[in-house]
């Protein structure tokens, strides 16, 4: 059984070095970082792989 890996938005900001108004930017103005995805409630975070194609270039919008 395998299970999805999600990434937290502190964990985000660590993970790539940036403030999560940068994160932001780049997602929801710049279009150039994947979307998170609600957890549950108001809970949100990123999709190990999607982070990762991001990183590989491989993501697209």
């Amino acid at each position: 059984m395998s299970h999805e890996v999600i990434i937290l938005p502190d964990e985000m900001e660590s993970i790539v070095g940036r403030n999560r108004k940068t994160i932001w930017r780049w997602w929801r103005k710049e279009k150039s970082f994947p979307a998170p995805i609600q957890i549950n409630g108001r809970a949100i975070g990123w999709r190990e792989a999607d982070y990762q194609a991001w990183l590989n270039g491989e993501w697209q919008n």
